[in-house]
């Protein structure tokens, strides 16, 4: 009888011990995850290191994928800070995979994987990253009343539900229609598209200088909260 206590007793005491294990596991394997999705990153690069940063907004294309669709480099040294866009459609490799475009390594590496493919095209370091989600630019957009965004050329949407038309030239865009734009701009000749390129770049540097807690707050980054208040109020 005391045997067979005793045996209960070793099996009680490692129950605790697996269910901790596991735990570790579980969390190591999410924290993972979430680095890979560009949710969680080192935090290493302080903010009076700060140079170009990578500044990217998510939004579903016309499959409903959601992608990298507005992309630009911020250089914060200069005041307000220089942007340069970059377009989405830009080529280039992403491993185990048949997408190639920069705005598809978001859907595979969110931020992170968007710096990453761009230092490959650059051939330098990865630059350090904040990336915005689709909602956070929707609830942005609406916050700041839209984004003021120039058109190159009148643009007709249809996106499964609302068919969108577009005039050429300045407007302001609210969420949903800046959705029907992004969904819509694959379609533009190159050059148009690198015009819109641009403005939507200085439009999303707009609606954030009008919405710094979209930055400050920012989760999907490798920078710490010093850093985002600094990107935040250089635009």
């Amino acid at each position: 009888m005391a045997k067979k206590s005793r045996a209960v007793a070793h099996r009680r005491t490692q129950h605790p011990v697996i269910i901790a294990v596991v735990a570790v596991l579980v969390i190591a394997g999410a924290a993972v995850l979430l680095n890979r999705a560009g949710v969680i990153g080192p935090r290493g690069v302080a903010a009076e290191d700060l140079g170009r940063v990578l500044i990217v907004a998510a939004s579903p294309d016309e499959n409903g994928d959601v992608m990298g669709q507005i992309i630009m480099v911020a250089d914060v040294t200069k005041s307000p800070a220089a942007l340069a866009a970059v377009s989405p459609a830009t080529e280039v490799r992403i491993p185990g995979t048949t997408y190639s475009t920069l705005g598809d390594a978001y859907a595979f590496g969110g931020g992170e994987g968007t710096a990453r493919a761009l230092a490959q095209i650059e051939g330098g370091e990865m630059l350090p990253y904040v990336a915005i989600s689709s909602g956070e630019l929707a609830d942005a957009v609406a916050a700041a009343g839209g984004m003021r965004v120039t058109l190159p050329a009148a643009m007709s949407v249809f996106d499964g539900h609302d068919l969108f038309t577009f005039k050429e030239g300045p407007q302001t865009l609210s969420a949903s229609r800046l959705q029907a734009v992004l969904k819509g701009a694959p379609y533009l000749a190159d050059d148009e598209r690198d015009a819109l390129d641009a403005s939507l770049a200085e439009g999303l540097a707009g609606v954030l200088a009008s919405e710094p807690g979209t930055l400050r707050d920012a989760l999907r980054t490798d920078l710490g909260p010093d850093a985002l208040a600094r990107i935040a109020a250089s635009l």
